[in-house]
């Protein structure tokens, strides 16, 4: 038997994924929670054989903290998780593949394919929505042409930050960072943030 639990801070979500889990006969969502500090009680509260059977189906975006912090602890700790979120631009599924996750669905993803990314996962495969894979390999190709500042840029830009404010957070120029930002759009060949973030 699989054991789910759920962490998104919208109710609605977890009850969802109960009922599609409920018509299973080897997946079972065991809890659902909304912050890291609850999931964290939940890990604790295991013992190794539970957690060698545990998914963790994480949102990307909690309502007052990350994801992929959770996912950072939950790596950390052995423990296999699944990103599942609203955002299914190809940028965070390379940044999922980054953090170790092994998995990655958007919450478009239908009911046969939620139910086989969670099996091949609790396997130890990873499983990205079929969909989105040609996405994620265009942008992981151009990811690993950028320098070690670009993608800290990138990343800042991702966050809707504008260039005075990262700028600021990297104690560079405000024309450092335009010029930056400029070759950053011819390597992903778009002409302004907006094209950007759609792939981000």
């Amino acid at each position: 038997m699989v054991e789910v639990i759920s962490v998104d801070d919208h109710q609605m979500i977890s009850l969802g994924l109960e009922k599609v889990f409920s018509e299973t006969s080897d997946i079972r969502l065991e809890a659902s929670c909304k912050t890291k500090a609850e999931l964290q009680k939940f890990i604790e509260s295991y013992n190794s054989s539970v957690l060698q059977n545990l998914v963790v189906i994480l949102d990307i975006k909690l309502e007052d903290e990350s994801g992929f912090d959770c996912a950072d602890y939950l790596v950390s700790s052995g423990v296999k998780c699944l990103m599942y979120s609203s955002y299914s631009n190809a940028g965070f599924i390379v940044k999922t593949m980054e953090h170790k996750i092994k998995g990655f669905l958007s919450k478009n993803a239908d009911k046969a394919e939620i139910l086989e990314a969670v099996r091949s996962v609790s396997r130890g495969e990873t499983y990205i929505q079929k969909d989105l894979i040609s996405g994620m390999m265009y942008v992981s190709g151009i990811m690993v042409t950028l320098t070690k500042r670009e993608r800290e840029i990138l990343d800042l830009i991702a966050e809707h930050l504008p260039n005075e404010e990262i700028a600021r957070r990297l104690k560079l120029s405000k024309r450092s960072v335009e010029n930056y930002v400029s070759r950053i759009f011819d390597k992903f060949n778009v002409k302004n943030r907006y094209e950007l973030e759609t792939l981000l």
